[in-house]
């Protein structure tokens, strides 16, 4: 009857829908992680194919590119070999490395098993985006595991990570230098940057101790957390690795770098083409700079592109300059991934002692 009271189920609340069961929101968290995943290496593989087709816009490109290959025979196949073993002792230098600044901090691990946990950072660094960063972290996570102090684990990270830096920008000042590459002022002022900037920021993370007069002072909701980067700091900053293990460390960082290239000159070697020796290490460290600000797993395309285009300057025919870096990656970035995703999945069941 029109004005007359409405039914009961009229003014009842809608009932909210069920939540969804969390095996089924965890399996779609998972796909869409995959399919992120996918989207990442299919640009990747987009910005190699870009490098190629650009590279191989000319006929005389594509003749040298295929007569690099067609020059491959068995005589050619041991620089292969040396190009595996280069990248072991990179992978050895690293991990010496990490063992200089666990030691002055206190820590020893077994070097074989620092070699096991580079290999498998290097790997994860090669398959994820902004590599370095996820590596960081799950390497952080191992030497916890280990036993490692957060403190002294955090200060091998960084530390690595910074005198390696340091290592790869001198070897771009001495690379340039023997190239011809720039003024003799320019790279003689830049070479002094270097090394008054880096003395400087060591002088100044060994002062971060005086950050606890602070701890004291600190107020507000956000006191504890602030204490607690404070605290990390300070005890970060009080490490200290000594002249001997400081200079043992930097060449173990300029090793990891050379080993490196050595890879690059057996590529060189197994496909017959002429080393540019005055100019190789420019165009090696060009093409670690390249990838190292280009957020793609290991720098896909940036560093082929990167040493395709330094070569090409040196006067490497471009067809023969993508062939060389075609085999030196598939030996640094392909063959480094697989060796380091095998490697984690076996540290995933059995960490290292």
């Amino acid at each position: 009857m029109p004005g007359g009271p409405e039914s009961p189920a009229s003014d009842a609340p809608a009932r909210p829908a069920p939540p969804e069961p969390p095996e089924r929101t965890e399996a779609a968290a998972a796909r869409r992680r995959r399919r992120q995943r996918w989207q990442r290496y299919g640009l990747a593989l987009l910005t190699v194919a870009v490098v190629v087709a650009a590279a191989l816009h000319a006929p005389a490109a594509v003749h040298d590119f295929t007569k690099a290959f067609a020059s491959i025979d068995p005589p050619r196949l041991p620089w292969l070999a040396i190009s595996v073993v280069a990248e072991v002792v990179s992978f050895a230098c690293y991990a010496l490395l990490q063992d200089v600044l666990l030691r002055s901090g206190g820590e020893r691990i077994r070097l074989r098993a620092l070699l096991r946990l580079s290999v498998a950072a290097t790997g994860l660094r090669a398959l994820l985006p902004i590599g370095v960063v996820p590596s960081s972290g799950w390497l952080l996570g191992e030497y916890r595991r280990i036993g490692v102090t957060g403190p002294v684990s955090l200060y091998a990270i960084l530390a690595s990570g910074y005198v390696s830096t340091v290592a790869l920008l001198g070897l771009l000042l001495l690379g340039s230098a023997i190239a011809g590459m720039g003024e003799p002022a320019v790279l003689a002022g830049s070479s002094f940057a270097l090394v008054a900037g880096s003395a400087g920021f060591v002088m100044l993370v060994h002062r971060l101790g005086a950050l606890r007069r602070l701890e004291r002072a600190l107020k507000g909701p956000l006191a504890s957390v602030a204490g607690r980067l404070v605290r990390v700091a300070s005890d970060v900053g009080h490490l200290r690795v000594g002249r001997r293990l400081g200079a043992v460390g930097f060449a173990s960082a300029t090793g990891n770098w050379l080993a490196d290239l050595v890879c690059l000159v057996s590529a060189f070697a197994l496909l017959g083409v002429s080393v540019p020796w005055k100019g190789v290490l420019f165009a090696y460290t060009v093409s670690q700079v390249a990838g190292s600000v280009i957020p793609l797993p290991g720098g896909l395309g940036a560093v082929e592109g990167g040493l395709v285009g330094a070569l090409d300057l040196l006067g490497v025919s471009v067809g023969a300059a993508l062939a060389v870096a075609i085999v030196y990656r598939a030996v640094t970035y392909w063959g480094a991934a697989l060796l380091g995703a095998v490697e984690l999945a076996i540290l995933s069941r059995r960490p290292p002692g």
